[in-house]
């Protein structure tokens, strides 16, 4: 029996993560198409209008305050054990929550829109603008009261439905925002499209959720207390950190487009949508070994976690400080060859989105620790701190500095309180161990990838040639050196000759 269900885990874990694998292909290149097209026939006002009120909205679901994922957990044992009954009457809860938490999440949203014009610097009428940003609220406001249903595939480990439905949903919504961009370069019609397939998406959902799940049509029963309990045990643990989280994520956001301006906030995110598409692939492997080494906390001692962690330390570092080096390289000559050359930004502004792109790729690591060893309850009131931190650094910095002085203190807030507070309670709690080593590590490895960042762009600066060609040298040009770097350092490293010795044998038995 246990052998079949951790195949079972390990089939559904499989199929989760290759329809992550492709989906994310093919999203990426579909949506990096519609950006390029939107860039030739929209102001950068208006994809900074887009970002904003993404913003704006993720503050205002702060109201959410984790809710789902506590009630996913609450779900596990009842799918465990077929109990039909407790899953239908937490569904039941979570449906009328999520209708609660949409209905303030609308009143919020209007309350917000009579703020917009403090802002929104734009010389956009601001009445067209308070339209767009409804529109946006309202496909919010759509899933929150429709989409609850999809919770029911993620606790059965069937992510796969609804990453399928999203994806294909989304793809098609694009591939139509293109038309409308080429042909109309209507904003509002733009717009609309959003709404409409956040509906559509609902809808399936629903109707592939009923079919699966026929019992939850029938009259739920009233909560168990124990199910309660459990929810809002997760939730008092999960308050600080969602609410952190958000004015991490959010706020700066909201402040390039207010101290800034919204076209600045525009030119950001083409940037974001790279590093974002690029976390969408790094990010897959730290998820998809969650569960393996949740078994290893649970069945092996401290110390054989602690090692564990070493070794998979290593190589994601050695990963993640690739991909950052060779991506300050060439970042802006994709922004030139694809959006146009007047949608860069300064070097100094890209490289600090990717020492940013490189410390969130970093956390996410941790995040992944956190959630196999069950230490959030130990993390809960870092994110508040570190959000709050971020936003006063961001606000004073993004006053002398502009965007950059923003970025910055985003950068400074990871960088003193994250890389600092993170790998202490995953010592301290999870391998029961001293954390200090591995602190200073971080910092001589953060330092070590800026100064790689910088070298390989002054030497790439004296490469010839423009556009494709400049890029293409760019990149053989950093990955080689880098490499090379890395290589040099790390050849006699036993973690990194362990790594590379685990994943040959695991190759060669395929």
């Amino acid at each position: 029996m246990a052998n079949n269900t951790n195949e079972f885990r390990f089939k559904s874990s499989t199929r989760n993560a290759m329809t992550a694998v492709i989906t994310q292909i093919v999203m990426g290149v579909v949506s990096f198409v519609e950006r390029m097209v939107f860039n030739q026939c929209f102001i950068s006002d208006y994809l900074g209008f887009y970002s904003l009120f993404k913003n704006i909205i993720s503050v205002l679901s702060v109201a959410e305050l984790g809710l789902s994922v506590a009630i996913s957990y609450a779900l596990y044992e009842p799918f465990a054990t077929d109990n039909h009954k407790e899953i239908n009457a937490i569904i039941s809860f979570y449906n009328k929550v999520y209708k609660t938490v949409g209905t303030l999440i609308l009143i919020g949203g209007i309350i917000f829109s009579f703020f917009l014009k403090y802002l929104v610097k734009t010389d956009v009428p601001m009445t067209s603008v308070r339209i767009y940003f409804f529109i946006f609220l309202l496909s919010t406001v759509f899933e929150y009261y429709f989409f609850y249903k999809s919770i029911l595939f993620s606790a059965d480990q069937k992510n796969y439905v609804t990453t399928l439905i999203t994806n294909l949903c989304w793809a098609i919504m694009y591939g139509i925002q293109i038309f409308v961009s080429i042909y109309t370069q209507n904003f509002f019609a733009y717009s609309i499209c959003i709404l409409l397939f956040t509906l559509i998406r609902c809808a399936i959902v629903n109707i592939i959720a009923n079919r699966e799940y026929s019992f939850i049509r029938n009259k739920p029963n009233k909560l168990s207390k124990e199910s309660q309990k459990k929810i809002l045990f997760n939730v008092k643990g999960l308050i600080a950190t969602r609410i952190g989280n958000v004015i991490s994520d959010s706020t700066n956001g909201i402040l390039i487009s207010a101290m800034v301006g919204s076209s600045i906030l525009g030119l950001y995110s083409n940037y974001q949508m790279i590093t974002l598409g690029l976390l969408g692939f790094t990010n897959i492997l730290p998820s998809a070994i969650t569960a393996s080494l949740g078994n290893v906390g649970a069945t092996e001692s401290n110390d054989n976690v602690a090692e564990s962690y070493k070794y998979i330390d290593i190589c994601f570092f050695i990963l993640y400080g690739l991909i950052s080096i060779v991506l300050v390289n060439i970042i802006n000559q994709i922004i030139a060859i694809f959006f146009g050359a007047d949608r860069c930004m300064p070097f100094s502004s890209a490289l600090l989105i990717c020492i940013y792109f490189y410390i969130r790729n970093i956390k996410h690591l941790f995040n992944t620790y956190k959630s196999s060893l069950g230490l959030y309850w130990y993390d809960r009131y870092r994110p508040l701190i570190t959000g709050v931190s971020d936003f006063i650094l961001s606000m004073i910095l993004g006053q002398f500095m502009g965007f950059n002085g923003i970025i910055l203190g985003t950068i400074i807030a990871y960088t003193f309180i994250d890389l600092w507070v993170e790998p202490l309670i995953i010592f301290h709690n999870g391998f029961h161990a001293s954390s200090r080593k591995m602190i200073a590590r971080l910092m001589i490895r953060l330092a070590f990838i800026i100064c790689m960042m910088l070298g390989t762009s002054y030497i790439t600066s004296f490469l010839p040639g423009k556009g494709i060609l400049n890029l293409l040298l760019r990149l053989v040009i950093s990955a080689a050196i880098s490499s090379t770097v890395f290589f040099l350092i790390f050849q006699r490293n036993k973690y990194v000759k362990g790594a590379y010795k685990a994943i040959r044998i695991y190759l060669l038995k395929r």
